[in-house]
């Protein structure tokens, strides 16, 4: 295993999951997409997959013993076009939609946008005010990106527009929820958590690994369990049994974890 990744995991828990693994038959890996599998860019657009990424989720599905979920915030048409053809199941908006291999995608929410204007209006007029910030419309959440904006003023108006938003949303059937430089609006019974339990029973796995850099990537963590292994991506409280510092080392510790031929 790289120094760098050893420098950052406990030897003693990665020798014992290096031996669930090895012992394992049928395998449930979890993976959020941006800022675990890729890093945070400025725009949501240039994220693709690099090489790299793409060709250790291709050696991870070709082994049978491999169910690869890609679980993300993301939209289906954009993710769906990054990742759609591997052979892998591919959540979108944290569980409204998914995907799996050689399907066509299945809507899991009534879709009605109806709650979206007021909601748009009041992150629009934030907007505004923070120079940086922009609007990510999807068919079942809205989200506001603030990693643009300059630190003092993203955090002042992201927690202008929670409060906002909260009071906007109470007793409603939506949540909002801080990530990672992003505020969302979401339905309140989506979220990873419960399409990660719903994968799970219906696979049945032997060894479940989910890796995750967010807040919504806690939902997950808790849902799957102590009998999981779960890795939380940057500093932070967590749910998660174990963190990594770096996303850059999320792809060395599947290679050396699974791909023990890679580089």
């Amino acid at each position: 295993m790289s120094q760098s990744v050893l420098l950052m995991l406990d030897w003693n828990y990665y020798k014992e999951v290096s031996e669930q693994v090895l012992k394992s038959d049928k395998r449930l890996l979890f993976f959020d997409y941006d800022g675990t599998l890729m890093p945070l860019v400025k725009f949501p657009s240039l994220s693709a997959p690099n090489e790299d990424v793409i060709r250790v989720l291709s050696r991870l599905t070709s082994d049978k013993k491999n169910n690869v979920v890609i679980i993300s915030g993301r939209d289906s048409n954009t993710i769906g076009k990054w990742l759609g053809n591997l052979n892998l199941i591919v959540v979108a908006e944290h569980g409204a939609l998914i995907k799996y291999p050689g399907q066509k995608w299945e809507k899991l929410v009534v879709e009605n946008e109806e709650w979206k204007k007021d909601i748009l209006s009041v992150m629009e007029t934030i907007s505004q005010k923070c120079q940086g910030s922009f609007i990510e419309e999807k068919s079942f959440t809205l989200a506001w990106h603030y990693r643009n904006a300059g630190v003092e003023e993203g955090n002042f108006y992201s927690r202008k527009l929670f409060h906002a938003l909260s009071d906007m949303v109470r007793d409603t059937a939506l949540q909002v929820l801080e990530g990672n430089k992003i505020i969302e609006v979401r339905f309140t019974n989506v979220n990873k958590g419960v399409i990660a339990k719903k994968i799970e029973n219906e696979i049945k796995p032997d060894f479940v690994m989910a890796i995750g850099d967010d807040r919504t990537d806690e939902d997950m963590f808790t849902a799957l369990g102590s009998d999981s292994v779960t890795i939380k991506i940057g500093p932070g409280k967590t749910a998660a049994a174990f963190k990594l510092s770096d996303q850059e080392d999320v792809i060395k510790l599947l290679k050396n974890l699974f791909l023990k031929n890679e580089n």
